[in-house]
């Protein structure tokens, strides 16, 4: 077994190193763009902190302009204090807040999206805790009907796909420290994929870190006993390239308005977490990246813990690629 484990470990890096050094294909393949809306034009709509019978429900939608399309994206604000919807304060087109704990801003001049969660306001000064769960995040989902697409359109959402490319830029625009010594002081700003059963029965919750307050963060494979699913998620060096080039460098948290850009195939990365979930009979029989296709993202805060943090997003693509 830990020879098997040795083999498994050197083949992924040996697919890592392939995907940096041979960048990524244009000729003889095409490409699709897996998320509609990329640059946040149509606005939101703003989802309740509660749900009924398990379905989200829908307050309002907070767009910005003449634009008459439905907004492809949703903000979840799940146990998040004041209702973003609710207790929204009229202050200027592109910005929606409750004025305490939750403010999204759009920039129309480079499409970017301003995100703040002051998640101290949550807590009043006192410790957080896990029943109280303050979230702030950008949600797409379902992207697609998978079981009504053709072979041909399957083939870009499955995760079997040649490659699957996540580009995006980010910065991290202000950070408190608010850490109250009783309570949970961690800030974790990231991005999930839904990897859903190609035979509906499976999930994995597919984690790419952005930012994290504590440090670099290493790959994670776990249960989320919230939801009860698997959680697979890139480790800092992962996303980056380099910790160097995170938005926690010297030790603290790196405040700047210059943009960080990503770029990575999650291919190899997915390909990893079907040999965890096959490691730890996750499903009780072998799964393939085959057996799951992309049905979903959310981005941002989705941690509990005592600060007030401020991420700006812009050019968030997912692009899968097949041969012609």
């Amino acid at each position: 077994m830990l020879f098997f484990n040795k083999i498994s470990s050197f083949f992924f890096m040996l697919i890592l190193t392939f995907t940096s050094l041979f960048g990524l294909p244009f000729n003889g393949y095409e490409s699709k763009q897996l998320f509609n809306d990329i640059g946040f034009e149509n606005g939101f709509t703003v989802m309740s902190q509660k749900t009924e019978n398990g379905v989200g429900i829908e307050l309002g939608d907070f767009t910005y302009g003449d634009n008459t399309e439905s907004p492809d994206w949703m903000i979840a604000q799940w146990n998040s204090g004041n209702c973003l919807w609710e207790n929204r304060i009229e202050s200027d087109k592109f910005t929606i807040t409750d004025g305490l704990t939750k403010t999204v801003i759009y920039n129309p001049y480079d499409k970017s999206v301003s995100m703040r969660l002051n998640a101290a306001n949550i807590y009043n000064g006192e410790a957080a805790t896990y029943e109280n769960w303050p979230h702030l995040l950008l949600e797409q989902s379902p992207i697609c009907d998978y079981f009504l697409l053709d072979e041909k359109d399957k083939s870009f959402y499955n995760c079997s796909a040649y490659r699957i490319i996540l580009s995006l830029d980010i910065r991290l625009e202000d950070f408190k420290d608010t850490t109250n010594k009783y309570g949970v002081n961690a800030t974790q700003y990231l991005a999930y994929f839904y990897l859903k059963g190609a035979d509906n029965n499976k999930f994995i919750w597919f984690g790419v870190n952005l930012f994290d307050s504590r440090g670099y963060m290493d790959e994670t494979w776990a249960l989320d006993e919230g939801s009860g699913q698997m959680i697979y998620s890139l480790s800092t060096k992962d996303t980056f390239g380099s910790k160097r080039n995170s938005l926690f460098r010297n030790g603290k948290p790196y405040v700047s308005d210059e943009w960080t850009h990503i770029e990575i195939d999650l291919k190899p990365y997915i390909e990893h977490a079907m040999v965890q979930a096959n490691k730890s009979n996750t499903f009780g029989k072998e799964v393939s990246a085959e057996d799951f296709y992309i049905g979903g993202t959310n981005i941002g805060f989705e941690i509990h813990g005592n600060y007030d943090c401020t991420v700006g997003i812009k050019d968030f693509k997912l692009t899968s690629y097949n041969k012609i």
